[in-house]
């Protein structure tokens, strides 16, 4: 999608949207919650596909919230993290959730603009913060701040980068690092031929230790059944293989939730073509037992 400059959202392409009403269609839904709203793609998809539920919409980036669609009785829009979810569907008056959906992805509104410093292809600061409101450490504290060891544990627990070390060492060198362009010369710099597959996983590793992604995944997962109904659903979109693994083995072995049928779904070779930021993306069902 294309964020414009007043933070409207226009031309919205969220990931396998039809996928994920088709699915929820199943339970007919009367709440549906998006706990990841972004700009607003899969929440407006649904509102449409879905002319009489009520909806619950949350983000942790406040630039993204404030660019929600305001339908007072209908929608209840939240600037928070997915793990305020319990006490948010609680206090809504509006029941238990009948279906959930997560996109784990980055938004455009995020991922093309600059100052947020989340792409290796645009300058800006070293910042990856998903709300800068938040009191955390920025990608620029961790890489300046931090020992070598502790950076090469980030990019290979949280990147799965097999050249770690290697980049720890080159990042640690050119120190003091102020922009994602120092950073990507720092890189070049350390690796031969193509590194842009190496910067991706780079940048998604620091992106997932300044937020604490992953911690966050782990405690939404965990709560999830204290605010979905039973025989609700959950669809969840990832889009690397760590956070697809959480996912999973959380449909397979929780005892809450079990993998629906067909348990996942990759996007079309149409919208895989049209929309090359979703080729990534995997979308896990779930239902609530």
């Amino acid at each position: 999608m294309v964020i414009g400059a007043a933070g409207r959202a226009e031309g919205h392409r969220p990931v396998m949207a039809a996928e994920v009403a088709a699915f929820l269609r199943t339970v007919d839904p009367g709440l549906i919650v998006d706990g990841t709203a972004g700009g607003g793609g899969h929440l407006r998809h649904l509102m449409e596909a879905f002319p009489s539920a009520r909806f619950i919409a949350v983000d942790r980036d406040p630039e993204a919230a404030g660019a929600l669609p305001a339908e007072p009785g209908r929608l209840l829009v939240r600037n928070a993290s997915y793990t305020d979810l319990p006490s948010i569907v609680a206090e809504s008056g509006f029941g238990m959730a009948d279906a959930a959906i997560f996109d784990l992805g980055l938004s455009s509104l995020q991922l093309d603009d600059p100052s947020r410093g989340f792409s290796h292809r645009l300058d800006g600061p070293l910042d990856m913060r998903f709300s800068r409101e938040d009191d955390v450490r920025s990608a620029g504290d961790i890489l300046n701040g931090l020992p070598e060891r502790e950076i090469a544990d980030i990019l290979f627990r949280f990147g799965e980068e097999g050249r770690s070390r290697v980049i720890a060492r080159a990042i640690v060198a050119s120190r003091p690092l102020e922009s994602t362009s120092d950073l990507v010369r720092a890189v070049r710099g350390a690796l031969r031929g193509n590194p842009n597959r190496a910067m991706s996983r780079i940048f998604q590793a620091l992106r997932i230790a300044v937020n604490d992604e992953l911690g966050a995944l782990s405690t939404l997962l965990a709560g999830m059944g204290g605010w979905v109904r039973q025989g609700g659903l959950a669809a969840v979109i990832t889009f690397h293989s760590i956070e697809d693994r959480m996912v999973k083995r959380f449909f397979m072995d929780s005892g809450v939730f079990a993998h629906a049928t067909p348990p996942w779904e990759v996007p079309s070779r149409d919208e895989a073509r049209t929309n090359p930021r979703s080729r990534s993306a995997r979308l896990r069902r779930g239902v609530r037992l």
